[in-house]
């Protein structure tokens, strides 16, 4: 009673389950193996087909005759179909079973034409029955190998009954084999069982290996990126605090040079408070960047805006900055109703545009288009030098950028804001020259 109440309380183990990905990597994996072992057994088809025509054409009795002909017929349809199969839609569990199954039949009764336990073809189910232990899982395994066993004790209780005449082939010698008697054949069967039960272990052994070192190494990784993620987020926490708190201090310094600036006497003293001033506010842009990247995406407030008073009321925002750059810009849309958060696409629109003048030279243009259809597609075009190739696959990254000042957030954020809509931001080089930014937004319901 003692020992039941103490196993009572013993905890029950439960599966843990596997790591993102574990089964994935697991099944491309099994059915790249599988194509090797198909390669493999395509080498080994004309051998196969060799020894079941050359046993055909010598003299032995009718029933191996059609036996070994229906073998050699079946061997070629079934190979080719499932080439075809593992082709078009590849193995899944199943498949893998009943492939093997086939492989094994295929073997047994290529053994029972050709002699038995004693035929050349009997010992090609020992790497079979390793093979498919690795590759096949319970219960069909199981039924594979019990398939094999029973094929060997019925070559065995045909050769002890001799159920069959000249159950060994002319070929081969004919007749009863010398030395072979009950006990020979009874200990053979045995000893062959037994190496069907060693080749299933060592299979099933080296199957475990392999999956729990998959299952180690995606666990490693796996926690490699949650403490990478942790650490990302906690960065992010804190230089969203650290601007925060620069915004302060940063908006009384901007405040008290505007005061002085009033009671500066022209030339040197204004000019450098001019400086002051432009550099604070280049210092809050920053901030303020660094503020919508460090804080999470908060949730859309939808509503139907129309796309191309977005854009209008932008381009009149940079206006003065065009202006002072010498950069032209220009709007070509249409009415275009969209659903969206107004504020975040706007912000992203910003970003864009100002990253579009600020890589434009003097003289040029900035072109802003707006395309329907679906998706809705704003394209911003510059003439500027364009991104290098080293950078084409990095520019979205944060921290990437190609301007001497800049922080490299502005298409980070952008991309983000519109990925939240469903939608993408995307850049091409321009053909003259510059590059041409679009961002793709879902159209509106009812929309054409």
């Amino acid at each position: 009673m003692t020992g039941a109440r103490n196993a009572s309380k013993r905890p029950t183990m439960t599966k843990t389950p596997p790591p993102p990905g574990y089964e994935e990597i697991q099944r491309e994996e099994m059915s790249r193996l599988f194509g090797r072992v198909t390669a493999a057994r395509l080498l080994a088809v004309p051998v196969a087909l060799g020894l079941v025509i050359w046993l055909a054409v010598t003299k032995v009795t009718p029933w191996r005759r059609g036996v070994l002909i229906t073998l050699g017929v079946l061997a070629v349809v079934l190979f080719v179909h499932e080439v075809l199969r593992y082709r078009r839609h590849g193995l899944g569990r199943r498949a893998f079973a009943v492939n093997f199954g086939f492989v094994a039949l295929g073997q047994a009764a290529v053994a029972l034409a050709t002699g038995g336990l004693a035929s050349p073809v009997f010992f090609i189910m020992f790497p079979v029955g390793l093979v498919a232990a690795m590759l096949v899982e319970p219960p069909f395994l199981f039924v594979l190998v019990g398939t094999q066993a029973v094929a060997v004790w019925a070559m065995a209780w045909i050769e002890i009954g001799e159920c069959l005449p000249n159950f060994n082939p002319m070929p081969f010698g004919g007749g009863a084999l010398p030395g072979w008697n009950e006990a020979h054949v009874l200990w053979n069967a045995g000893l062959a069982t037994a190496g069907l039960g060693v080749m299933t272990f060592l299979g099933r052994s080296i199957r475990r290996v392999l999956d729990g070192v998959l299952r180690r190494a995606l666990e490693a990784r796996h926690e490699v990126l949650r403490a990478h993620s942790e650490r990302a987020r906690e960065l992010a926490a804190l230089s969203g605090e650290i601007a925060h708190e620069l915004k302060n201090p940063l908006a009384s310094i901007k405040g008290l040079s505007a005061l002085l600036a009033e009671d500066a006497l022209p030339g040197k003293p204004a000019e450098r408070l001019s400086v002051l001033r432009r550099e604070v506010d280049r210092m809050q842009a920053i901030l303020d960047e660094f503020l919508n990247f460090s804080r999470p995406l908060v949730p859309l407030a939808i509503e139907s805006v129309d796309l191309r008073s977005v854009v209008e009321e932008v381009a009149e925002m940079h206006e003065g900055t065009a202006r002072e750059r010498d950069v032209r810009l220009a709007v070509v849309a249409d009415e275009q109703p969209v659903r969206c958060d107004p504020r975040k696409i706007k912000q992203a629109v910003i970003n864009l545009v100002q990253n579009a003048i600020e890589a434009s030279p003097a003289g040029a243009a900035v072109e802003i288009h707006i395309d329907g259809g679906r998706p809705i597609r704003m394209r911003v075009l510059d003439l500027g030098s364009g991104i290098p190739d080293e950078l084409a696959s990095k520019v979205f990254e944060p921290g990437v950028t190609t301007k001497p000042r800049g922080s490299g957030l502005g298409l980070t954020i952008a991309r983000a804001l519109v990925r939240q809509h469903g939608g993408d931001v995307t850049l091409a080089s321009r053909a003259g020259g510059g590059t041409v930014v679009s961002m793709e937004l879902p159209a509106e319901e009812g929309s054409p």
